[in-house]
């Protein structure tokens, strides 16, 4: 039975497992915390820009920030595109990619949620 204090490591064995099989552990804590910032971001049907990720929680300076878009959407974790309503403004979206891997590990943490757990 799962004990109440040993979920919290659970959870992190399970996106650990999952970062490793989707090629996210190749990503540093960083481009994983902006991936995961614009991931909420989609999870909330909120659209961001390229300047709010610039502007989010304590990403680093706005050149590093942008270098880190940059290479998220090389290595094909989300898209940058052009906003229809500004021209200089670009949203920016998770790929197919980074959405199956957020729903291999939400559906692993939901896992170990629909077990009983005893305190």
């Amino acid at each position: 039975m799962l004990r109440s204090d040993d979920l919290i490591f659970r959870i992190n064995r399970v996106i650990r497992n999952v970062e490793s099989n989707t090629g996210l552990d190749e990503l540093d804590l960083s481009s994983r915390s902006i991936l995961n910032f614009i991931g909420e971001a989609e999870s909330q049907q909120r659209l961001l820009n390229v300047s709010d990720v610039v502007k989010g929680p304590g990403f680093g300076t706005a050149p590093t920030v942008y270098s880190r878009i940059a290479e998220l959407e090389r290595a094909g974790w989300i898209k940058c595109v052009q906003d229809p309503n500004d021209g200089r403004a670009k949203h920016v979206r998770l790929t197919p990619l980074a959405r199956k891997a957020f729903a291999k590990m939400s559906a692993e943490a939901q896992k170990l949620f629909g077990r009983k757990s005893k305190a």
